[in-house]
């Protein structure tokens, strides 16, 4: 997200310019004046006698330490018509403290669980104390600390094993302590009766039968969504887009991060370098602006936890979005696919009690199997009420496996020298069940360019692959030999036709296919993340029919949707490259490669359109029987040069690396960022 100028787009971004701290916001006639429950307090002195005062019930107004924090003041005043009366908050089983929180905060929060335990502050803040763990029974759990105390490393463990059995678990959080009192005095408000639920999605072109305004691909550019969001009282809204940390596209329009509370300071989007926004600046809308009591942010990465995150805090679209009026904001760790089913599960869950994103980890449980999305803030209904997934809890929990050479468990190891006449035979089903799989299934469509060339591979294969010739050694060893030649020439075929044309539904088999497929719990298992080394969960995807092959994928929750490969495919084992790269300067990145069995694997590099660069080579052979390659070497790697623009945007990018053979594919999704020219 961006603007030309840090100061001139906060205004236009956060929208602060015309917010006055009286209740009321000018230009929006049917809040103007409304009487807020939240009384603003600047001083921690004064902060903690208005919480005494509040817990005793000598004052009614919710107390609010917005310190020298302009942006919640002008929060406050969209909060007011939105709230228009207190209410007793839900209360959770168990709440647990993580990080330094003050006193004062602690005793703001405790009514909001039944009994309190430390977590203890992360070592990198040089305090080891653990006093308590998270309670093991299945009731609410409420998480309380700072963003930065938040890390993967610290709840992780908590959210995977709420998510294996359905439990609750609620955040409470902020960019500084003024954000957090903000989020945890927000769950004593009372949700405007008459608010209104929203459903803006860049994702869908179906109409969908709901009283609730609704805007897909169709729509969502010409609707004045700016206006709309800000202006109107929502109970709820979703927006749904392609996204990641700091904006989610809507058609013209996006979500924005960027918060006017600080400077950055680390790594942000192109405006963090003065470059100005991707998108049309009148169509943004800031994230805290949204005068919504839900708010879900149904993008990629929207909700990235501290040591998950890319980004400076100060275009994160989770933080932006708690320091704004919302009471419950909910948002995707990292990058998944939710879409349309999803959308319709939030919508008939309107008066659904619990958390909004376990009925949407719920949802996406056929497609992968951990957790996506984070709620920061309790529910507006009644609470606690029964929860479970939609498959039962206390299912088998994920099995730990490490798997020799990045390969999956339990597999031999390829490239035995003598393959027998069942390996024969089995290669020969698994080529023409895989070019099946391209061709019957509506992946590549009528004028695709290869479409032919498989065709006529699949129909020799079926053809002839009768008894009377994968019988005898002499005839069997003759037709696999010929079908191999065919499939190296369709192999590098396919891999020229993606390094050229990235959007080719060749490269979206992860997309298309896990479309296609459900997952099993019980077959997924943790393994160390083949790029960061942290526990990423890596499980197959199996077809609803016959054709659809079988996929597994690879996610770390750091990196995100790391690998996918058909089945039979040749492995990537990671990416051995720079981190950062000037815009002009020149990316290596090298790749070690496992052939499925002894022969050539085709090797390129796909990147984003917005990563202005050349690849050299655009499509690279590797393992034996490639040409050039020596025998006697070991594992086989691929090297590429990636070449920069001048021009090359400063933001964080992905670059990725693909292989075919035997017309088996695999993809490995690598982050890199551009650096303004002359940066290192």
């Amino acid at each position: 997200m961006s603007g030309t100028d840090d100061t001139d787009r906060t205004s236009r971004a956060s929208g602060t310019g015309g917010t006055s701290s009286t209740g009321g916001t000018s230009g929006t006639d049917d809040l103007a004046g409304v009487p807020g429950i939240f009384r603003a307090v600047s001083g921690a002195a004064d902060f903690a006698r208005a919480v005494a005062a509040f817990g005793s019930g000598a004052e009614d107004a919710v107390p609010v330490w917005i310190g020298d924090r302009s942006d919640l003041l002008a929060a406050l005043d969209l909060a007011a018509g939105l709230y228009p009366a207190r209410r007793r908050p839900p209360v959770c089983a168990a709440g647990v403290v993580v990080g330094d929180v003050p006193a004062t905060i602690r005793a703001f929060a405790r009514p909001l669980a039944r009994h309190w335990t430390e977590h203890g502050a992360p070592a990198a803040h040089g305090a080891g104390r653990t006093t308590g763990a998270p309670p093991a029974d299945d009731g609410p759990l409420v998480v309380l600390g700072r963003y930065e105390d938040l890390r993967m490393d610290v709840i992780g463990p908590v959210l995977v094993d709420a998510y294996a059995r359905g439990r609750d678990v609620f955040l409470l959080t902020g960019r500084d302590l003024h954000s957090l009192t903000w989020a945890i005095a927000k769950q004593y408000g009372e949700v405007h009766p008459d608010g209104a639920t929203g459903l803006f999605t860049d994702l869908d072109t179906r109409p969908v039968a709901t009283s609730a305004t609704y805007h897909d691909a169709r729509t969502v550019s010409g609707a004045d969504l700016v206006r709309l969001t800000a202006e109107r009282v929502w109970r709820r809204v979703l927006v749904s887009g392609h996204g990641t940390e700091d904006s989610i596209n809507l058609g013209a329009h996006t979500v924005c991060g960027l918060s006017p509370a600080a400077g950055p300071g680390r790594s942000g989007p192109t405006c963090s370098y003065g470059r100005g926004c991707y998108k049309p600046e009148d169509k943004l809308i800031p994230a805290h602006r949204v005068r919504a009591a839900e708010l879900v942010l149904s993008g990629c990465d929207s909700g990235a936890l501290a040591d998950l995150a890319t980004y400076d805090p100060r275009y994160q679209l989770l933080l932006n979005a708690v320091d704004g009026p919302a009471q419950a904001v909910v948002a995707a760790l990292s990058m998944h696919q939710s879409a349309r089913v999803e959308n319709l599960v939030w919508l008939d869950s309107a008066d659904g009690d619990g958390s909004t994103a376990r009925r949407l980890n719920a949802s996406l449980y056929a497609l992968h199997p951990y957790p996506t999305f984070i709620q920061v803030g309790l529910p507006s209904s009644a609470y606690p009420g029964a929860s479970s997934p939609q498959e039962p809890a206390g299912a088998p929990a994920v099995e730990s496996a490490v798997e020799p050479d990045g390969g999956p468990t339990g597999k031999a190891a390829a490239g035995s020298a003598v393959e027998s006449a069942t390996e024969q035979a089995g290669w020969v089903g698994g080529l023409s069940a895989r070019a099946q799989g391209f061709l019957m299934t509506g992946m590549l469509p009528a004028a695709h360019p290869l479409r032919e060339p498989l065709g006529q591979l699949a129909e020799r294969a079926e053809l002839t692959a009768v008894r009377p010739v994968m019988g005898p050694a002499a005839d069997r060893e003759a037709f696999v030999g010929t079908l191999r030649e065919e499939a190296r020439v369709l192999d590098r075929a396919i891999a020229v036709r993606m390094s050229e044309r990235p959007d080719d539904p060749l490269s979206e088999f992860p997309r298309f296919f896990g479309d296609r497929s459900s997952v099993a719990r019980t077959e997924a298992v943790t393994t160390p993340c083949v790029l960061c080394g942290r526990e990423a969960w890596q499980y197959p995807r199996r077809g609803f029919t016959s054709r659809v092959p079988l996929t597994t994928a690879h996610v770390c929750l750091s990196c995100g949707p790391v690998g996918y490969w058909t089945d039979g495919a040749a492995r990537l084992l990671g990416a051995a490259s720079a981190a950062t790269v000037p815009a002009g300067g020149t990316l290596r990145i090298e790749v070690p490669v496992v052939p499925s069995r002894p022969g050539p694997v085709q090797v390129g590099v796909l990147l984003p359109w917005s990563v202005r660069a050349a690849v050299s080579p655009p499509v690279q052979a590797v393992g034996p029987g490639a040409a050039g390659s020596d025998p006697r070497a070991g594992r086989p790697s691929a090297v590429f040069e990636v070449h920069l623009d001048a021009s090359a945007p400063p933001q964080e990018h992905h670059f990725t690396v693909f292989a075919v053979q035997d017309l088996a594919l695999s993809l490995l999704r690598c982050p890199f960022a551009v650096l303004p020219a002359g940066e290192v």
